[in-house]
C-alpha cells in the first residue's frame, strides 16, 4: 500500500514488513521511524504520498543520532520529553535542525524549542550568552552592545542584518562552538526556537553580536506583527489594533502588552481579552496626578465590556499604560472590599504602595517570575495572614508589610539580599523568622514592635543592625548574633522586656544608644574586647542586670549608660576609664561599692545619683572635675576617701553628705 498525507490524525505508512519509514542520516546509516512518528512529518508523509515509501530510504542532512531522538519523541510525544534531558545545546540545535528539516508538526517543534530556551538560554547575560553560542561581539565598541540590550524592542529596521560595517580592531569571531552558531541550523528554525524565550532573553541575544541582535528583533517584532496578519516589515507604525488572544493562551498576556505600548506607536485598541477591549487612545491620555494618585480608576474607564473587568485585563491595560509588566504604584490603595488577588504569571515587579490599605485582602498569590517589591506595598492589610514569596525575589522595600498585625509567619527566600526598613514594623502576630544568608544588614525598625516574635535566625554574614530593628520585640526570650556583626544601632533591642541573655560577638566595635535600654529581664551580659564605642543610656533600666564585664578598650562611659540598673551590686571599672559621663550610674540603689580606676579624671553630673545602697568609695587622686549631684541622694554613704586640700565646695555640689565632708576633708591617701 501506498502511504499518504492526511490532516486530523490520520496515519501514514509505508509497504515494509514492520510498516515503518526509512530514512538515510547524513552519514547514509538508515534510520526507520515508526508510523505513529512518521505522521507527525509531512516531509515523511509527502515523500511517502509521492513513492509509495516501498523503495529505498528518505534522504535527508540530519545525523543519524539525532534522527533517533527525534522518532522516540516524536512517537511519544510531550510524554517523551524526558528524552531531551541533559541534551546540551549543540544536540538540541542539531535536533531543531532535523526537525524543521522534516517539517515536524508545530507540537513536537514547540517542544524542543521550549526545551531548548528555559533549559539553556533563559535567565542568561548577554556576555554569558555569547560563550555559550560560541560567539564573540562584533559590535563595534562595548558601549554599542550594551546600547543593543537597552534599545526599543520594535525598530524601523527590525529587517536589518549584520551588514553594518566593523571597526578595523573589533575582534574577529571564532569558529563557533556550537550548531546553534552555524549555518546547518536555519534562520527559520532558530526563529522558531526563540519565539518560546521570554523577553529578558532575547534583550540579552540582542547584545551577543549584530547577527544574534538581528534574530532577536525579528522575533520580538514577530510576536506583534503575527497578530494582525502584517508580514515581518518595519510598517509597525501601521499596527493600529491588536488581538492578544495567542499572548493569552500562552500566559505572556501583561509583558507582551509592555511590549506593544513600547513598539506600536500607533496602537489604538487592543482585543482578545475575554470580551473586553481596551481604548489605548484614551488610556494613553489618562493622567495622574500628585503622590498619592489612584490609576485604577483612569484604567477602569478606558476598559469597555460587560461586567466588572478580571485582574490580568486591569494589569494588561496598566502594562499598556506604563510600558512594563508590573503592577503600578497605588494601583489598589485603600481598596477596602478586595479579600483575595491571583496576579498574572508574567508579572515582574509590583509597585509603591500597590495594595497599601487594603485592610480586608486575607490572600495574594504571587507570580514565579516576581524579583522586587516596592514600599509599602502591603502596608496596612490588617487582614493579611500569610503570604508565600517567590524564589527569586532579591529585594522587600521600605514598609512593604508593616502592621500586617495577623500575618504569623512568612519564609524568606534565599534570593533575598535587601530588606528594607520598617519591612516587617508592627508585625504583632508573627512568632518567628528565618532570614536568608545573603542578607548582610537589618534596615531601621525593620521588626519594630513584632511583639508576639520568640526566635529570629539571623543570616551568619550579618554586619550591622539598623537603629530600633528589634525595639518592642517583648516576647523575644534570646537571640543569637552572628560572628560577623560589628555593629549594634541605638535602640536596637530597646523594650525586648522578656530577653534574658544574649551573646555579643567578638568582632563587635559599637555599641549604640539605648541598645538595650528597658531590657528589663537581662541578668548579664559579657561586652567584648574590641568594643571602643557604648552609647547613651545603653542599658538604662536593665533592672535584672546584676553584672556586666567591661572590656579596657572603652575610655569613657556614656551618658545613663547603666541608669537604673537597680540589681547591679558591684562593676569592675577597666583602668582605661577616663571619665564617668552624666548619670553613668543614676538609680542603681544595690550597688555597695565600687571601685574607680587611677586615672580617671572627671565625674559627671549626677554620675552616682540615687544609689542608696553604697556606703564607701574612694576618689582617685588623678580627679579633677565632679559633676553636680554625683553623689546626690547616696543616703547610706559614710566614707569618702580623697586628697587633702580637695575644695569642700566641690563635694557639696555633688551631693556629699555634710557629715561625710567634714569628717574627711583632709584625709590623705586613705586606703
Amino acid at each position: 500500500m501506498s502511504g499518504r498525507s492526511v490532516g486530523g490524525g490520520d496515519v501514514i505508512g509505508g509497504d515494509g514488513d514492520d510498516g515503518k519509514v526509512r530514512m538515510r542520516s547524513v552519514e547514509g546509516e538508515e534510520v526507520a521511524w515508526p508510523r505513529s512518528a512518521a505522521a507527525r512529518s509531512a516531509a515523511l508523509a509527502n515523500w511517502v504520498s509521492d513513492t509509495g515509501g516501498a523503495e529505498g530510504a528518505f534522504a535527508t542532512l540530519v545525523p543519524a543520532a539525532a534522527l533517533r531522538t527525534l522518532s522516540r519523541v516524536a512517537e511519544g510525544g510531550a510524554e517523551e520529553g524526558g528524552a531531551l534531558e541533559g541534551c546540551s545545546l549543540a544536540q538540541l540545535a542539531q535536533l531543531l535542525h532535523g526537525a524543521h528539516f522534516l517539517d515536524v508538526d508545530v507540537e513536537l517543534l514547540r517542544l524542543l524549542s521550549r526545551t531548548l530556551c528555559t533549559g539553556h538560554l533563559a535567565g542568561k547575560s548577554g556576555p554569558e550568552l555569547g560563550r555559550l553560542l560560541g560567539v564573540v561581539s562584533d559590535f563595534p565598541t562595548e558601549a554599542e552592545r550594551q546600547a543593543a540590550t537597552e534599545e526599543p524592542l520594535y525598530t524601523q529596521d527590525a529587517q536589518h542584518d549584520a551588514t553594518a560595517p566593523r571597526a578595523a580592531d573589533a575582534p574577529t569571531p571564532p569558529a563557533p562552538a556550537c550548531w546553534l552558531s552555524t549555518q546547518l541550523v536555519n534562520e527559520d528554525a532558530l526563529e522558531d526556537a526563540l519565539a518560546d524565550a521570554d523577553v529578558p532573553t532575547l534583550c540579552a541575544l540582542k547584545g551577543v553580536s549584530l547577527a544574534w541582535r538581528a534574530r532577536a528583533r525579528r522575533v520580538l517584532c514577530a510576536r506583534l506583527c503575527a497578530r494582525v496578519g502584517l508580514p515581518l516589515t518595519s510598517n509597525l507604525v501601521e499596527v493600529t489594533e491588536l488581538d492578544l488572544s495567542d499572548s493569552r493562551a500562552a500566559g505572556r498576556l501583561i509583558a507582551d502588552a509592555a511590549d506593544a505600548s513600547r513598539g506600536l506607536p500607533s496602537l489604538a485598541k487592543v482585543t482578545g481579552l475575554g470580551g473586553f477591549e481596551v481604548d489605548v487612545a484614551a488610556l494613553r491620555i489618562v493622567a495622574s496626578s500628585g503622590d498619592y494618585s489612584y490609576p485604577m480608576a483612569g484604567v477602569r474607564a478606558c476598559i469597555r465590556g460587560e461586567g466588572e473587568a478580571p485582574m490580568e485585563v486591569l494589569l494588561t491595560a496598566c502594562a499598556l499604560r506604563h510600558g512594563e509588566a508590573r503592577v503600578p504604584a497605588n494601583a489598589f490603595r485603600d481598596d477596602m472590599s478586595m479579600r483575595s488577588i491571583e496576579l498574572p504569571a508574567d508579572l515582574t515587579s509590583i509597585g509603591d504602595h500597590a495594595f497599601y490599605g487594603c485592610s480586608s485582602l486575607r490572600s495574594i498569590k504571587l507570580p514565579a517570575g516576581l524579583t522586587s517589591l516596592g514600599d509599602d506595598v502591603f502596608n496596612g492589610c490588617f487582614s493579611l495572614r500569610s503570604i508565600e514569596l517567590p524564589a527569586g525575589l532579591t529585594s522587600i522595600g521600605r514598609g512593604a508589610f508593616q502592621d500586617c498585625s495577623l500575618m504569623t509567619s512568612i519564609e524568606l527566600p534565599a534570593s533575598l539580599t535587601s530588606l528594607g526598613v520598617n519591612a516587617f514594623r508592627g508585625c504583632s502576630s508573627m512568632t518567628s523568622i528565618e532570614l536568608p544568608a545573603g542578607l548582610t544588614s537589618i534596615g531601621v525598625c525593620t521588626f519594630f514592635d513584632c511583639s508576639s516574635m520568640t526566635s529570629i535566625k539571623l543570616p551568619a554574614g550579618l554586619t550591622s543592625l539598623g537603629g530600633c530593628a528589634f525595639q518592642y520585640c517583648s516576647s523575644m526570650k534570646s537571640i543569637a548574633l552572628p560572628a560577623s556583626l560589628t555593629s549594634i544601632s541605638g535602640c536596637a533591642f530597646q523594650y525586648c522586656s522578656s530577653l534574658t541573655s544574649i551573646e555579643l560577638p567578638a568582632g563587635l566595635t559599637s555599641l549604640g544608644g539605648c541598645a538595650f535600654q528597658y531590657c528589663s529581664s537581662l541578668t548579664s551580659i559579657e561586652l567584648p574586647a574590641g568594643l571602643t564605642t557604648l552609647g547613651e543610656y545603653a542599658f538604662l533600666g536593665c533592672s535584672s542586670l546584676t553584672s556586666i564585664a567591661l572590656p579596657a578598650s572603652l575610655t569613657s562611659l556614656s551618658e545613663g549608660a547603666f541608669a537604673d540598673c537597680s540589681s547591679m551590686t558591684s562593676i569592675a571599672l577597666p583602668v582605661s576609664v577616663m571619665s564617668l559621663c552624666d548619670s553613668t550610674f543614676s538609680g542603681c540603689s544595690s550597688m555597695t561599692s565600687i571601685e574607680l580606676p587611677a586615672g580617671l579624671t572627671s565625674i559627671g553630673v549626677q554620675a552616682f545619683y540615687g544609689c542608696s545602697s553604697m556606703t564607701s568609695i574612694k576618689l582617685p587622686a588623678s580627679l579633677t572635675s565632679l559633676g553636680e549631684g554625683a553623689f546626690e541622694d547616696c543616703s547610706s554613704l559614710t566614707s569618702i576617701a580623697l586628697l587633702a586640700g580637695f575644695d569642700d565646695s566641690i563635694l557639696r555640689s555633688a551631693g556629699v553628705p555634710p557629715s561625710v565632708i567634714l569628717r574627711f576633708a583632709s584625709v590623705v591617701d586613705v586606703e
